[in-house]
């Protein structure tokens, strides 16, 4: 699914389309945007997807993240209940696991999922792997706005009443996030954040490995001629056109 840069920045712009007269809503706190982060904390405790995304992406039935989020987590349905900082955070969360569900829907089935022409293979999940990495890496090329993410990152997970994820955890996931808006616009950590699509690709040994990245620029043409712009400006626009209609309509119960 798409890297966490990517879902912050994608938070940033539907947040710009909430209401900004809304007092209850600030889409530049760090708050918010740890929130878009923060269903991947499951890297650091190795919790199944479904526990933080509540969404599974091995079933072709209808889902609802969002409804399944609050049906989960009840306390967070009402806002008015929630401090400004809990809002917040609760706002951001929601922003990722709809783009994650959208992501599957409109990218990775059609394009690369088992009915794909691709039928899913290992091949087929490093071509994702790569997608996504690129998006990522177009996203971070504006130094000045890591930097303003950053810096307000920094200021989060005080006083959030995450509920369940305890305040240390959330934390040292702040400091994780904020470490990603560091990283330059390069393919310098493709094989760390590929690693487990490149074993399954038979990409092992530091020769291979070598022998591999040599062939990013042909793999990533291949990947957008197969996905094309259309789509994935689709994606985009469908992706944060539900996001603002889902956090007006949480909002506008107060």
């Amino acid at each position: 699914m798409p890297p966490l840069v990517t879902h912050m920045i994608a938070a940033l712009r539907a947040g710009e389309q909430v209401d900004a007269n809304d007092e209850n809503f600030d889409q530049q706190n760090g708050d918010y945007l740890l929130g878009a982060t923060t269903p991947d904390i499951r890297v650091l405790t190795r919790w199944d997807r479904e526990r933080t995304h509540f969404f599974d992406i091995y079933d072709d039935d209808h889902q609802d993240c969002v409804e399944n989020f609050f049906s989960a987590h009840r306390m967070f349905r009402d806002p008015s209940n929630l401090t400004a900082e809990t809002r917040a955070w609760v706002a951001g969360y929601l922003t990722h696991v709809i783009m994650d569900q959208e992501y599957v829907l409109q990218i990775y089935r059609p394009f690369f999922g088992s009915r794909s022409i691709l039928g899913g293979n290992s091949h087929a999940n490093l071509l994702d792997r790569v997608l996504q990495y690129e998006l990522d890496r177009r996203e971070r090329e504006s130094g000045k706005q890591m930097q303003q993410m950053r810096q307000a990152l920094f200021g989060s997970a005080v006083e959030i009443d995450a509920g369940f994820v305890d305040r240390p955890l959330l934390a040292q996931w702040r400091d994780t996030t904020a470490a990603m808006t560091e990283h330059p616009p390069d393919w310098e950590r493709f094989s760390f954040i590929a690693s487990r699509h490149l074993k399954s690709a038979g990409v092992e040994s530091e020769s291979g490995l070598r022998e591999f990245m040599e062939t990013i620029p042909q793999l990533l043409d291949d990947t957008l001629s197969h996905v094309d712009q259309s789509a994935l400006d689709g994606f985009f626009e469908s992706t944060t056109e539900r996001t603002v209609s889902v956090l007006r309509n949480w909002l506008g119960t107060l």
